[in-house]
């Protein structure tokens, strides 16, 4: 749309009668000619200014929008989402009528082909008069204000924040998570990928200090218990990532998850956070388990895509200071992000499917786009020690839903609806790729310890942290609440999957005034050579000859000696590698390896 002239052609004389009769100067005419001309007349160079004074100040803000965007286009939702507000195109209406003619802002926004426009020398013109609105910016606040000043309103009833910092648990428990998973500790459905109740038990036994919400805490609704988010993000966290991986009905180690238990905690939740984005082994969404009929085809969006929308607005919080979650759904909104959940949400309902379709909704995006940031916000990102967090009781926290058919009886739409703000960690910036380096700040020894000749270790001051007894469990046994036993087997395991003995010596000698026994000297020095006296070439094939003769005349000839070695009179051992290429050789001297 280049023009003014050719948008107004493109309305009715109906239309075009409205437009002109804002004007009470204006001559009265039918033709369409005439009404063309006439309102051109008043948005000449001459007349735009008086047009523009008959603009409300947001119906301006509309227009510079418009004529700021690269394509004349005004977005209706984006414009709401970054002023709170609507701009009128119609007077009101008369005697209860929803809307009244039209005002001039229909001069200078026009519908065409489903978007509406501002005519491009129009903009022209409006741009060279006006400043370019100011940008969408994302408040943030250095303090949460209920937590630094409570609330005196003795009628305000709602339930206090809990603020929770993330990194250091975050820190501990991907070490604690990747030794259960090598411990062969955690078991999840073949199906679904998730932890069981046991599980999920177990998993929260081992967290730095405990799930977000107390699991044995009495519910204000017994019908819609919380439930575990931590327990359940970690076995899915290490299963996207490539480093947790299916063994039976429990989770082992991959290769990269036996690297990962001697690689930085840091660099390690890095890794994660990358590979859980391209990740589509499931869906959070279904986390939301309010919402029903999630499960069939094409219901949803494709996962991968809604993930990088949300980690892309996430470098746009500033590192150390409190974002609104709410506000940060009205950033993404302004700034156009294309987050979308629901692909038909019509099959998506609540309880019934017969009443409780979502489509019915005026608000699409707190039902779903806003669950969706939640759930992604609390359960992972926060998991990994990316945000920290501030939230409250999700109960009747976020209850515009509850005007919904089937949505009366329930006090929360998901278990993150209590998520209130966030605030992104040094350790979200290094995952996010806004920092080149993380540094975990130093822990102060919890506890002095002696350590003996016998290869015993006690706790003489003060007591381990949660740390201390991880690095512990690796290398030792514990006889009791505060001793432990170097022990051989979990030792030398150790330094098969690559790591040093120095780890374990610097921390036991910086907490024993004393220096390390000889004998215990010995034992990490002998355990460190030996542990790695040995190491797997790769997979062999074992192949058994006819007879002693045959198997003696193929591992000394010339072109199969170097593919194969003996391993018995009549057995030859062969690498997998190796395999096709000794078949070829074995053939050109005139022999067979049959099934």
């Amino acid at each position: 749309m280049n023009n003014l002239a050719d948008a107004l052609h493109g309305l009715t004389v109906d239309m075009l009668k409205q437009l002109l009769a804002n004007f009470s100067d204006a001559k009265k005419v039918t033709r369409k000619d005439l009404l063309v001309a006439a309102l051109l007349d008043d948005m000449s160079d001459t007349g735009l200014p008086r047009v523009w004074a008959m603009l409300d100040p947001c119906q301006q803000l509309a227009v510079r929008e418009a004529a700021y965007d690269v394509q004349g286009r005004f977005d209706g939702k984006r414009f709401a989402a970054k002023y709170g507000q609507s701009p009128r195109f119609h007077h009101p209406g008369k005697s209860g009528s929803h809307r009244g003619p039209m005002n001039v802002l229909n001069l200078f926004l026009f519908e065409h082909d489903g978007s509406i426009l501002l005519p491009a020398q129009l903009r022209l013109r409006v741009a060279a008069l006006f400043p370019a609105p100011a940008p969408n910016f994302l408040t943030s606040l250095a303090a949460l204000p209920e937590l630094e000043q409570p609330a005196q309103d003795d009628d305000d009833d709602a339930p206090p924040l809990t603020q929770r910092n993330t990194a250091p648990d975050a820190l501990y428990e991907v070490v604690a998570m990747l030794r259960m998973v090598d411990q062969k500790r955690i078991s999840v459905s073949d199906k679904t990928r998730m932890p069981g109740v046991t599980a999920l038990r177990a998993i929260e036994g081992k967290l730095a200090n405990g799930d977000f919400y107390d699991a044995t805490a009495d519910c204000a609704d017994v019908d819609q218990q919380i439930g575990a988010i931590k327990p359940v993000a970690w076995p899915l966290l290490l299963q996207a990532s490539g480093l947790a991986e299916l063994h039976g009905s429990k989770l082992g180690l991959t290769p990269a998850g036996i690297k990962a238990l001697q690689a930085p905690p840091a660099d390690v939740l890095r890794g994660i956070w990358r590979k859980w984005l391209s990740s589509t082994m499931f869906d959070e969404f279904n986390r939301v388990d309010a919402i029903k009929g999630q499960k069939g085809k094409g219901r949803l969006t494709p996962v991968a895509a809604r993930r990088a929308i949300v980690g892309q607005f996430l470098q746009d919080c500033p590192a150390a200071r409190w974002v609104e979650v709410d506000e940060l759904g009205r950033f993404m909104r302004a700034e156009g992000a294309p987050l979308a959940v629901a692909k038909d949400p019509w099959s998506l309902y609540l309880e019934d499917p017969n009443y409780g379709a979502l489509a019915y909704t005026d608000d699409e995006w707190d039902l779903f786009e806003r669950r969706y940031l939640l759930c992604v916000l609390f359960e992972y990102c926060a998991t990994l020690g990316m945000i920290d967090l501030a939230y409250r009781s999700p109960h009747n926290a976020r209850p515009h839903f509850q005007e919904l058919w089937g949505g009366q009886g329930m006090s929360f739409l998901s278990r993150y609806d209590g998520l209130m703000y966030v605030r992104l960690t040094g350790l979200g910036a290094y995952c996010l790729g806004l920092s080149p380096s993380y540094t975990a700040p130093a822990q102060a020894a919890s506890c002095t310890l002696s350590v003996s000749a016998s290869l015993q270790i006690g706790v003489t001051h003060g007591s381990l942290s949660a740390e201390d007894v991880l690095l512990l469990e690796n290398w030792a046994s514990r006889d009791s609440v505060n001793a432990w036993r170097l022990d051989r087997e979990k030792t030398m395991l150790a330094v098969e999957r690559g790591q040093d003995t120095a780890q374990l010596a610097a921390f036991l000698q910086s907490r024993d005034s004393q220096a390390l026994p000889v004998q215990v000297e010995g034992f990490l020095r002998t355990c460190n050579k030996q542990g790695k006296a040995m190491r797997v070439l790769g997979a062999s094939v074992l192949i058994e000859c006819v007879d002693a003769g045959t198997a003696d005349l193929i591992a000394e000839h010339k072109d199969t000696a170097a593919l194969c070695m003996r391993a018995g009179k009549r057995h030859l051992a062969v690498l997998q590698s190796q395999e096709d290429k000794f078949r070829k050789a074995v053939r050109m001297l005139g022999y067979g390896i049959a099934p």
